[in-house]
């Protein structure tokens, strides 16, 4: 028998459900492209670093390392905010989890700061010419690790039948949610979708540094690329194993039971194939910024399509439960537009280090004077050297 969870919410929406579920989502596709750029990119990098023979390897992860601190800090800002819509509107299914998981929960945070610092220690040393192969990693294993933490507490959330169980059993604040069978597969695919959307980065980020340095720019779209198609391909099979493990009502509503919610899983999985078609002749294109530019466009369709799934999967889910957002709504819009003229100036100032970023990159490449058209040259296009 499953659980109902009481109807009843001591506290008021501080503006319309719809507009707050809109904010949830805008927000969280925000974290998941700046959160899948930082936690790839760190692990592209790592990888070149590791490759010493290589110095187009070694200057990829010094380009890497220098972006790592402008990559956490809007990872962060647009998770923070996500994080608060979602407590807004799962708040007892949200804070039951966070508390039955409280001592990792509260980890997150010491993690992510130790992850903050080792990220700026890598770009400082990136600017001096050289990468501590061991920042790297700590930065790669620190958000590996927070987002295995968050997988726990999310898919928690949405167990309600197991709170009673585990508060009985323990009050130790260590409940990691190792039972649910979606837990493996969904940390899968993120792990695996993150370098997907950091190799395509990589890639368009090479093409834009093509004006000024075409060897280098060349190699870093095609390398990109071959990250990019080879995690796609791969991800489709923890992405399978993802939807059949979720409970029967929310599989059969994505096969059709739900149209909306079936349009957009399959307008998801046409958008992730469409980036794949555009990243296999970009890898071979003469000039391959169209092809990357739309393929980066199929992939965050995909990515803002398959937000919209997983949030009707957790919404259906939670439907047999008899969960459901508190009609009870006391308006306070002047919060809401302090959020908005905040957030405005997060995405504004987000785009400036961007750009600033991105305006400084040819500086780094001017330091590397031991990489040189020779070694680019013999490696090919089609070379991960």
């Amino acid at each position: 028998m499953v659980p109902q969870i009481p109807s009843f919410d001591p506290l008021p929406l501080p503006a319309p459900a719809w507009l707050l579920s809109a904010l949830l989502i805008l927000t969280f596709v925000l974290h998941l492209l700046s959160m899948n750029l930082l936690l790839g990119g760190t692990f592209i990098a790592v990888v070149a670093r590791m490759r010493r023979g290589s110095e187009t390897q070694q200057r990829l992860s010094r380009l890497v390392a220098r972006a790592l601190p402008v990559l956490v800090a809007a990872t962060v800002t647009f998770g923070v905010a996500a994080l608060l819509f979602l407590q807004v509107l799962y708040d007892r299914l949200f804070f039951t989890s966070a508390v039955l998981l409280a001592v990792p929960w509260f980890a997150v945070v010491v993690i992510l700061i130790a992850t903050y610092y080792a990220a700026y220690f890598a770009s400082m040393r990136a600017k001096a010419g050289r990468v501590p192969v061991a920042a790297l990693w700590s930065v790669a294993i620190g958000l590996a690790v927070v987002a295995f933490l968050y997988a726990n507490v999310m898919g928690l959330m949405l167990r309600p039948a197991e709170f009673l169980v585990r508060a009985r059993a323990s009050a130790s604040g260590l409940h990691l949610n190792l039972s649910d069978p979606t837990l493996v597969p969904r940390y899968l695919h993120v792990l695996l979708g993150a370098i997907a959307v950091s190799g395509l980065g990589i890639a368009v980020w090479g093409s834009i540094l093509r004006r000024r340095d075409a060897a280098f720019g060349a190699w870093m779209s095609v390398h990109g690329v071959y990250w990019a198609a080879g995690t796609t391909i791969l991800n489709f099979l923890p992405g399978f194993w993802w939807l059949v493990a979720l409970p029967r009502e929310a599989l059969l509503a994505l096969l059709g039971h739900d149209p909306l919610a079936a349009l957009c899983f399959a307008c998801g999985v046409l958008a992730s194939l469409g980036a794949l078609a555009l990243l296999v002749p970009a890898a071979f294109a003469p000039d391959p910024r169209r092809l990357l530019y739309g393929a980066a466009g199929s992939l965050g369709l995909a990515v803002t399509l398959m937000v919209l799934v997983r949030d009707a999967a957790r919404r259906i889910t939670l439907a047999p439960t008899g969960f459901a957002t508190t009609a009870w709504v006391v308006p306070r819009w002047g919060p809401v537009a302090v959020f908005a003229g905040l957030f405005v100036a997060a995405v504004v100032t987000v785009i400036w280090m961007v750009v600033t970023l991105a305006r400084g990159a040819p500086a780094l490449g001017n330091q590397d004077s031991g990489v040189g058209s020779q070694e680019l040259e013999v490696g090919g296009r089609g070379s991960l050297q």
